[in-house]
């Protein structure tokens, strides 16, 4: 159910932050690279991570200063310090210094098991979701799906996951035609389709907005692929503000709706523990994390942090049977961590005393422990740690 009310995360505007009380002293780990050429001076956000086969953690990220798509590989160092050896993977200067677009947002990294990486993202500049794909060392880019509109918008929100045969399907949303869209991969060649259509939000007489809102679906897009094959995409309803659930195979979708109270929906992921889904997501109306437990048709809805502007760029994950969650702190710019223990959730701050942390969050397990990323607004550059 839609309602009139707005609320804006505040943390953009800041960036010179005093430490905030109660925060952890949790150490900002230095990002080192290796090899030519280094990092730019704006490098990291909209990063997706991902565990090589040699359980090294990989990230593909948005180079906000070339407006290029970068992929870096990680070493930890005993010390928990990470040397990063990075690569230019798509439009980035050529030799003679011309910018060839604006191409990396939304990125979204998986590496199947034998080393084969496959990066989703946006091309701005021509309104469409291309993808990188590298083998034996080299890299390909190109189109992967296009939007339906009269000029082209589509690539926003991309999501990348791998099937059992270890294809990319990629789910984006279009923003020409306010559809969900995804994409699959054969082996030589994509394949795009309308996952999920909106409807138009007409409010009742008594609506403090009396303003229609057009049909608009698919923002805030990511995508798990179950051990049974079955997609589940999660995504925002705009125009009716739910979270909505796409479910299915390529040519065959179903769409229902997980949260309608109030303005919920963004910034949603997915994890599975055996025949359960866990998907976290931000009340985007009371600035809330929530998740949603159960499966297709049967869901429990729980709120689990209700602090000021919490909830957004939520990553959740199932360890051992255990959940947890990192999400934004909007109000102390922090990357927080949520767990469930015993039937009740807790929070916990896991960085952002010494900066603005907690942006575009994304988790890998390496081993036995649990690592979580992000984009440091404050040293615009990449974020990485072990979660307590």
């Amino acid at each position: 159910m839609r309602t009139s009310a707005t609320f804006l995360i505040c943390a953009l505007s800041v960036v010179g932050l005093e430490a905030c009380e109660g925060c952890n002293d949790t150490q900002v780990n230095e990002v080192v690279t290796e090899g030519e050429p280094e990092f730019t001076n704006d490098a990291g956000s909209w990063l997706s991570m991902a565990v090589t086969p040699e359980g090294t953690p990989a990230v593909a990220y948005y180079d906000r200063t070339m407006d290029a798509l970068g992929y870096a590989v990680g070493a930890i160092a005993d010390d928990g310090t990470v040397k990063w050896t990075r690569e230019e993977v798509d439009s980035y200067p050529d030799d003679n210094g011309l910018n060839p677009g604006d191409a990396g947002k939304y990125a979204s990294l998986a590496i199947a098991s034998d080393g084969q990486v496959w990066i989703a993202y946006q091309d701005a500049s021509n309104g469409t979701m291309k993808y990188a794909h590298k083998a034996d060392g080299t890299w390909d880019v190109a189109m992967a799906d296009a939007g339906q509109g009269a000029t082209p918008d589509g690539g926003y929100w991309t999501s990348l996951a791998l099937d059992a045969s270890g294809n990319p399907v990629a789910a984006h949303h279009d923003n020409g035609k306010g559809n969900l869209r995804v994409a699959h991969w054969n082996g030589a060649s994509w394949t795009g389709e309308v996952a999920a259509e909106g409807e138009a939000y007409d409010p009742p007489d008594t609506a403090a907005d009396p303003d229609t809102v057009d049909a608009d679906v698919g923002e805030y897009a990511r995508i798990a692929i179950a051990s049974d094959g079955t997609e589940y995409i999660a995504f925002y309803d705009r125009a009716q503000g739910d979270l909505k659930l796409a479910t299915g195979k390529a040519g065959s979708y179903s769409v229902e709706t997980i949260d309608s109270d109030g303005d919920v929906g963004q910034w949603p992921s997915i994890a599975f523990d055996g025949s359960t889904t866990w998907i976290a997501y931000q009340d985007a109306g009371n600035q809330d994390l929530k998740v949603a437990q159960g499966s297709p048709g049967n869901w429990s809805l729980q709120t689990v942090d209700d602090g000021d502007h919490a909830g957004a760029d939520t990553h959740v994950f199932v360890d051992d049977g255990a959940v947890g969650v990192v999400y934004f702190d909007g109000f102390n710019n922090d990357m927080k961590l949520a767990r469930l223990r015993d039937g009740t959730w807790s929070t916990e701050t896991v960085a952002g005393s010494t900066g603005a942390l907690g942006y575009h969050n994304e988790s890998v397990r390496i081993g036995s422990a649990r690592y979580a990323g992000c984009y440091d607004f404050t040293a615009r550059n990449i974020f990485f740690t072990a979660l307590p």
